[in-house]
């Protein structure tokens, strides 16, 4: 990395910090279809004049909206991404991450504990009320935003018995059911996720799955006592602490068929654009649950404390390795 580079990273916050506020505010919906002045942005966000100004002027900077004739505009990129109806939108995604701002701000504490941090009572989201009701239904959007194309891939690459039976455990809104649903229509699927989360999901949810709420350490992962054949744990474990993600495996382990199979789904440690993906989110999982990002050695380390034998791992899209076990 070069001098520039350096000062370019340890700057770049603010950027980051902007475009979460530009979303906060509703301002990239403000502008997502007509051009206006930084004065009905104001009227029309809620902010004041100064502030409305300062926002737009260093979001035009940034590139990611336009100047046009003394008014300002999204960029065709900022449409897509960042807002509510973009076809690519990452809005919840962007959301999430403004939430955990201000723990960030405490990074040092957790580093220097190795825990996630105990006192969010003070925090700038986390005490807000109305962000700890969003919290659980916006992480399941922002969990849908990033799994979209992972979960077409993982259900053309699955190969179930007939009339399969599948849980998708800790599923958030279902993007990986519906696609296993909608390529192997005789399965029956189930979706199994937090309360919140879950009347969040059943809202759009593809009628061929059915949806179950709960806390998957706690309640019954399958109370008819029938089994899975199949069991998918997308970026759950990342989550757990290591004796939280065996004790959850182990529960896994029990509801599966004799010849059932889990695929768990985690960020890809290592070199490039993935490895980065997934070192800065483990300092994520560090901060807010005390879980890790785990490489593949990890992760078959915590299979066959379950008393599952683990298969070989591959590549799951841009982001995900897969890893297969049976009992």
């Amino acid at each position: 990395m070069t001098e520039g580079e350096l000062r370019n990273l340890s700057f770049s916050h603010r950027a980051a910090r902007l475009v979460m506020a530009g979303v906060a505010t509703g301002a990239f919906e403000a502008l997502a279809d007509t051009p206006r002045t930084a004065e009905e942005v104001a009227a029309a966000c809620g902010l004041a004049r100064r502030g409305a100004r300062a926002l737009l002027e260093a979001l035009a900077a940034l590139g990611v909206i336009e100047r046009c004739n003394g008014a300002f505009v999204a960029t065709p990129a900022a449409k897509r991404v960042l807002t509510e109806k973009g076809e690519r939108s990452r809005r919840h995604t962007v959301l999430h991450d403004l939430w955990h701002t201000g723990l960030w701000t405490r990074l040092e504490e957790s580093l220097a504990s190795g825990a996630e941090l105990p006192d969010r009572s003070r925090d700038a989201f986390f005490a807000r009320p109305d962000v700890l009701a969003r919290f659980f239904p916006n992480l399941a959007h922002a969990m849908a935003e990033t799994s979209r194309d992972d979960a077409c891939e993982l259900a053309g690459a699955l190969e179930l018995p007939p009339r399969a039976r599948v849980l998708d455990l800790g599923g958030g809104l279902g993007n990986f059911a519906a696609a296993i649903a909608a390529k192997h229509p005789d399965a029956e699927i189930e979706l199994f996720d937090l309360p919140p989360v879950i009347a969040e999901a059943v809202r759009g949810l593809d009628p061929r799955v059915e949806a179950c709420a709960g806390d998957f350490l706690r309640d019954a992962l399958d109370p008819t006592a029938r089994g899975f054949d199949r069991v998918l744990l997308s970026r759950v474990l990342m989550g757990l602490d290591d004796v939280r993600a065996v004790e959850l495996l182990r529960r896994v382990h029990a509801v599966l068929r004799p010849r059932g199979v889990v695929d768990v789904l985690e960020l890809r440690r290592g070199e490039g654009a993935a490895g980065r993906v997934a070192a800065l989110l483990d300092v994520d999982m560090l901060l807010l649950t005390g879980g890790a990002v785990r490489g593949a050695e990890e992760l078959r380390a915590l299979l066959a404390a379950a008393g599952l034998r683990p298969g070989a791992e591959r590549p799951l899209g841009r982001l995900l390795l897969r890893i297969e076990a049976t009992p």
